[in-house]
Parts: C-alpha cells; structure tokens; sequence
C-alpha cells in the first residue's frame, strides 16, 4: 500500500503516470495497475486526467499533502545512505535540453564513463526539460535572459554553464536569391527559421544605440531541436537566429553568413540544476561536479 500511495504522489507531481512509472522503474500498464488497486482499497476517485495531465481530486489532493513529506523524507534516507557508497557506483537520471546533450553532454558522460564503469545513467533529451525536473537527479535546460524568465520554484540549485550571444544567419545561396535585410523590420520579408524552446517565441531581439527591438518574424519554419535548425539554414532555408557556440565552424567554413552584425542581440543561457547535498545521492553529486568542473 505504502509504495502505491507514494507511487501516486509522484503521478500528480509529474501530471503523468508513465512519468512515475519511469521513477518506480515499473511498466506504465502496472503504474495503471497500481493507481487502480489504491482507488479501491479506498473506495474513491483519486484523481482525474484534465489538458491531457492528471490532476488529484479534493480526496487525493488531501493523500499528496499528507503524505508527500513522507516520501521526500524517504528518499532523503535512501540518498543519505548511498552515501557510505562508493562515489562511482550508482544510477544517475538526467534530463536535458538537445543542444547541450549533442553538442557537449554525450562527450562527457562517455568520458566518465570510462573511469567510472559502475555508473549508469538514463538521458532523457527534451527541449521541456524543467517540466521533468521531478524525475530526474540532474536537470540541463536554457532560456533566452532577454524574456524575463520566470523559473518554476523547483526547490533545486542553480548553477550557470555557459551563455552565448544569438546571432542572425543565413547560407551565401538564401543571400544570392533574397537581398540581406539592412534593418530587423525587414525580416517581415524573409523566411525565418525558429525554435520556441530556444526563444520562447518568434520574437527576435536587436538592439543599437541603447534601443531595443522585438521583432515578431514569420512563422517560415519552427523546429524545436538547435542543430536541426542549424542544418535547414545551411541549405537555404532561410534566416536563422541561433546561439553563436553552435555556429563556429558553419560560419568560418563559409557555409553560413551572418547578417545585422550592427546589432546586439539576446543572450542564450544555459543552467544546471541540482538537489542540495542533503537530497543528493553521492554518485549525482561527483557526477555534478565533473560537469562544473569542465564548464
């Protein structure tokens, strides 16, 4: 009874109940099971699916509240005694906004993995990544700082990797047949290549002599993976505003050019989050810091 009661904990704070079924390492058809039994063996509806999440009901609302403080502190006793473990041994979830994963994460966990074989590790690659914060030890996720980003109060520490300036592109062969825009106005006239997950929306920032623009640009093309887009302006899809990090080598090997160089732009930044040292397994937490280490 205790590990469905927690299992359900779990399926309202993730909306979702392969999501809790992921964290209890059981099928979904057995979380189902699960959520189920515990609505018979007390004989009422615990929760309901609503905007494709399940929400909890005011009985299972009042079951989340009373019992939620149990499960962290189970979990805090099951971490604390991982503890007397040695650091190299153990499961670490993470979850990761794709840009980080292809560019740099996939490097360094197959690095460490070769000096600490003991270690597995489940990577979970999505552009939505503080919406798995819930399940996972260790969160990698990005926000444009222009947009005042509001962060959900997850109760982990933050800690910055890196930040890279936008920068406006496009391929030599989209310039030949479309005259590059002196102004951000003009964008209106191009097709515009943009990820929601990296901006928040179709709007660019320019800014010159202390003025700043939003520019709303068409909707051309929306791809929520980086390096996807990244390819779509290389063949001439049209104009695309992308962290600088990823365009080192396109732009020095001629296959794209930057335009309205004039201007700044707004800042990509990317964040790790982490549980303090008291909810912190030891293998998370060598593994953290191998990453702040590197950044």
């Amino acid at each position: 009874m205790l590990d469905k009661m927690a299992f359900f904990v779990y399926v309202i704070r993730t909306g979702s109940i392969s999501a809790a079924a992921r964290k209890f390492n059981v099928s979904v058809s057995a979380g189902s099971r699960w959520l189920q039994d515990l609505e018979q063996s007390f004989g009422i509806t615990l929760c309901r699916r609503t905007n494709r999440l399940l929400t909890a009901t005011p009985a299972g609302q009042k079951l989340v509240d009373e019992f939620s403080p149990l499960v962290d502190s189970a979990e805090q006793l099951c971490r604390s005694l991982q503890d007397y473990q040695e650091q190299d041994k153990g499961h670490i979830n993470i979850v990761c906004t794709p840009v980080y994963a292809n560019n740099f994460l996939m490097d360094k966990i197959s690095s460490y993995l070769v000096s600490h074989p003991n270690v597995t590790f489940n990577l979970n690659v999505t552009p939505w990544a503080l919406d798995h914060a819930a399940e996972a030890d260790l969160v990698i996720s990005a926000n444009a700082c222009y947009q005042g980003y509001q962060e959900k109060d997850l109760h982990l520490v933050r800690r910055e990797l890196m930040q890279s300036p936008f920068v406006a592109v496009a391929s030599p062969e989209y310039l030949e047949q479309n005259s590059a825009p002196e102004f951000p106005t003009e964008l209106s006239q191009h097709q515009c290549l943009f990820a929601t997950t990296l901006t928040g929306s179709n709007d660019w920032i320019f800014e010159r002599n202390g003025e700043t623009q939003m520019i709303k640009v068409p909707k051309s093309l929306e791809v929520n993976d980086s390096d996807l887009l990244l390819q779509s302006a290389i063949k001439g899809a049209g104009i695309a505003y992308l962290p600088s990090f990823i365009l080192d080598k396109p732009l020095s090997d001629g296959q794209l050019t930057p335009i309205l160089e004039d201007y700044e732009t707004s800042i990509w930044s990317l964040n790790l989050y982490y549980h303090p040292p008291t909810k912190a397994s030891a293998v998370a937490s060598h593994f953290k810091s191998f990453l702040l280490e590197g950044s």
